[in-house]
Formats: structure tokens, C-alpha cells, sequence
């Protein structure tokens, strides 16, 4: 009877203490409701997952930026850490070993771990294989250890349509369009085929993103010639950017068009060099929220 009061206690103890002590917190999906999820636009693509009870896992890759991976947790982190990264066989391959990869930092709140473009790579070369990358990390509490894993369940479906959409992503985003400067020759508003190329991207980027509500146009000139003559030179220099945009397709009333002549100087203008400087159209994309 002793024996079997034993037997039982140390049973609930083992149960109640012992995967605290042994191991970290595992999330993942279920094999019956693992699902890729394809997100695309020309702006952006993302391929993720929703891992139950913990968040989800994104691969993102934004226009004119490179890969990203990323978690998002539903509860935020609360402690910085370093988190461990490793590939992982899924539970139908049985006696492959898991490899550690090495380390990356994590931070506080609910996006704790965000991965570059190698890494990012190297998963999706894992997944692409069926293997299951898997990071383990500080939890939502002082000793709490979490292990996400990524499902390889209907990955490669979702794979080859974000290729697809890599495929159709604009050149460029928003922070590297929305201030552009043209600098112009002496006494000159035409544009060269390089500014025409840039002022492309801007019409075929403003055209795709609604949310830019303004686009300023401000024209420039140097200090050299008569005051009058400089006004009507930065205004050339202006209407000409304004009316290409519009050739382009960019809706008139998205364009604010102004110009300056020689009184808003970026540099004084006290040598050749800072003169050229100031012979400018500088295009701002306005977002009200950005």
C-alpha cells in the first residue's frame, strides 16, 4: 500500500514539476491545421503561419528592401535575450537529429525576434527540404523558455506563389522615393533620361500607394544671374517635373508645384560646387500617417 501512495506521488510530481525543469514551452501547429498563409501585393509579399496559443511566423519581403523573418507573439515579451536556432525533423521522419544553427538577440514586446536576409533564406531552404526550423527564446515571464516550429505542411504550394509575387514586386519603396532631389545644369530645366527614369519609379510607385495624399514639387536655382530671371528658372525647373508626373499618369490634384528662385538655398552659395548644390527640384511624397 506504501509502494503504491509512492508510485502515485512521485507520478504527480513528474507531472507537475518536471517539464518546467526539463524543457522550454513548445508551440506549433497541429499537422490537421498547418497551413501557409500567401500574402501579396506589388508592395510587399509575406508567407506566414499562425502558430496556436503563441502568434504567428512571417516571411516578408517589402519592395526595394531585403528578406525579413520575423515573430509575432500574441502576449509580448517582457525580457530582452538570446534566442537559439535550430532545424528540427517533423514528428513523420523519425531518428534525423536536430542541428543547432547558432544565436540571434531578442528583444521586448510582441516582436521579439526578427531575422535577416541570410537567415530568412536559410529556413526557407529548410522548409523547402521538410525540415522545420525552430527558435527557441526568452518567454513572457522571468525563467519562461518558448520553442516555436515551423510546420513544413503545404509549404511548397505557398512557396512557388511567393516567387510569384517576388516576381511582380515594385522596384522601390516609399522611404527611398519620398525625398528625391534633381540637381540641374546652369541655366537648364530639361530633364535627362536619368531623371526621367526617377521620376518613373515615383509615378509607378505614387500610382500603386494611395496612401501618399501629396506629392510637393519645389524648384530651385543658384545665385547666379538677375533675381526675376532665377524665379522663372525655378519655375521652369518645377512645371517641367510636374508636367512629366502628370504625362506619367499621376493625378493632377495629388501635385503641389511651387518654386523658390535663389531665397531657400541649401548650401551659400560661395563656390562652384555649393552653387551646383542649389540648382534643384526636390520631389517630398506626403503621407499623413508615415
Amino acid at each position: 500500500m506504501l509502494n503504491c501512495r509512492l508510485f502515485l506521488y512521485f507520478n504527480v510530481f513528474a507531472t507537475l514539476i518536471l517539464p518546467a525543469v526539463a524543457g522550454a514551452h513548445e508551440f506549433a501547429a497541429r499537422l490537421d491545421v498547418a497551413q501557409w498563409q500567401l500574402e501579396p501585393s506589388p508592395l510587399q509579399c509575406r508567407l506566414l503561419q499562425l502558430v496556436p496559443s503563441y502568434g504567428k511566423a512571417t516571411f516578408e519581403k517589402k519592395s526595394g528592401e531585403s528578406l525579413n523573418f520575423y515573430l509575432d507573439s500574441d502576449r509580448a515579451a517582457v525580457y530582452k535575450g538570446e534566442s537559439q536556432l535550430k532545424i528540427i525533423a517533423p514528428e513523420w521522419r523519425p531518428g534525423i537529429s536536430e542541428r543547432h544553427l547558432g544565436t540571434a538577440n531578442t528583444q521586448k514586446g510582441h516582436r521579439p525576434l526578427t531575422l535577416g536576409e541570410g537567415w530568412a533564406n536559410r529556413f526557407i531552404d529548410e522548409l523547402k527540404v521538410g525540415m522545420s526550423p525552430a527558435i527557441q527564446l526568452v518567454g513572457w515571464y522571468k525563467g519562461h523558455l518558448q520553442e516555436v516550429a515551423l510546420s513544413t505542411v503545404n509549404f511548397q504550394d505557398a512557396y512557388a506563389g511567393y516567387l510569384s509575387c517576388l516576381g511582380d514586386l515594385f522596384p522601390a519603396n516609399y522611404q527611398q522615393l519620398k525625398n528625391t532631389k534633381f540637381i540641374f545644369k546652369t541655366n537648364k530645366w530639361g530633364l535627362s533620361q536619368e531623371f526621367k527614369n526617377k521620376l518613373d519609379l515615383i509615378a509607378g510607385y505614387v500610382a500603386l500607394d494611395t496612401d501618399v495624399e501629396k506629392i510637393y514639387i519645389d524648384g530651385h536655382t543658384d545665385s547666379v544671374g538677375r533675381r526675376g530671371h532665377n524665379w522663372e528658372l525655378s519655375r521652369l525647373r518645377s512645371v517641367t517635373v510636374q508636367k512629366y508626373l502628370e504625362y506619367k499618369g499621376v493625378e493632377p490634384d495629388r501635385i503641389v508645384m511651387r518654386y523658390h528662385g535663389e531665397l531657400r538655398p541649401l548650401v551659400k552659395n560661395t563656390s562652384k560646387r555649393n552653387r551646383s548644390k542649389n540648382r534643384r527640384v526636390f520631389i517630398n511624397l506626403y503621407k499623413p500617417h508615415a
